[in-house]
């Protein structure tokens, strides 16, 4: 199993963390994922996303032809008064993916999730390993 995931925003992301600061809000509001990270358990491994300020009913977390993706949506809360201006936006609103290739040593059919306090945690059960005997095929 690979789960390497399958963008590479988050690296082109941290080069303009501090490159170009005055363009990150914009950026990031058209290209953000979730932060993760994935752990390799004896028996299965685990994905747990940082989803802050995402309510539960928000997030999907779905598995199609071994692709792992957490999807989520925050809204954006209009607590504005008339007559204030916004100076500087960093928090982020609207909807955040990610993707994993899983591999096929995994059970996707065992596969859970458990939200609390904006963490997600996906736990990805392993199959039993495969025999990797090399065998000698018949030739007729």
């Amino acid at each position: 199993m690979s789960l390497i995931p399958r963008d590479s925003w988050s690296d082109f992301n941290r080069l303009f963390n501090n490159a170009f600061p005055s363009i990150r809000p914009r950026f990031e509001a058209e290209f953000f994922s979730p932060r993760v990270d994935v752990v390799e358990k004896e028996n299965a491994f685990e994905i747990i996303a940082d989803l802050p300020g995402v309510a539960k009913e928000d997030v999907t977390v779905t598995c199609h032809n071994g692709t792992l993706t957490i999807e989520a949506q925050t809204k954006k809360e209009q607590d504005k008064k008339e007559g204030d201006q916004m100076i500087h936006r960093e928090r982020y609103h609207g909807k955040m993916v990610r993707s994993f290739s899983l591999g096929d040593n995994i059970n996707d059919k065992e596969i859970f999730a458990e939200f609390n306090n904006g963490e997600l945690h996906v736990n990805i059960p392993k199959m039993e390993a495969q025999s990797e005997n090399a065998r000698t095929i018949t030739i007729n």
